[in-house]
């Protein structure tokens, strides 16, 4: 995983068309369902926040199973694929790695 995945701090909900304006105004891209994953599985990442990605899917990463979150299991929780106009969620967002030659 070549960059940083993290959770975008925003005051309000976005649409997912928000969602990905606010990840290039940060000067990164909306995270793809790959960098949820590699981040969760190979940093532990965990985060109880519902986020937009890439695919238009709402998912957020658990490493820490707790009540309200994930109870049960350590786990990519998946919410769903809302209405993309559906101001309710914030955004997970993944900046790559600047390479310089």
């Amino acid at each position: 995983l070549e960059g940083e995945f993290y959770w975008l701090d925003q005051p309000h909900s976005l649409s997912y068309d928000e969602a990905v304006q606010a990840c290039l105004d940060d000067d990164a891209e909306i995270a793809k369902v790959g960098h949820i994953y590699a981040a969760w599985k190979l940093r532990g990442y965990d985060r109880c926040d519902a986020g937009w990605l890439a695919d238009g899917s709402v998912r957020y990463p658990i490493s820490r199973p707790r009540k309200n979150c994930s109870p049960t299991e350590a786990a990519v929780r998946f919410v769903g694929f809302p209405d993309k106009n559906q101001v309710s969620y914030g955004v997970y967002c993944f900046k790559a790695e600047q390479v310089l030659y």
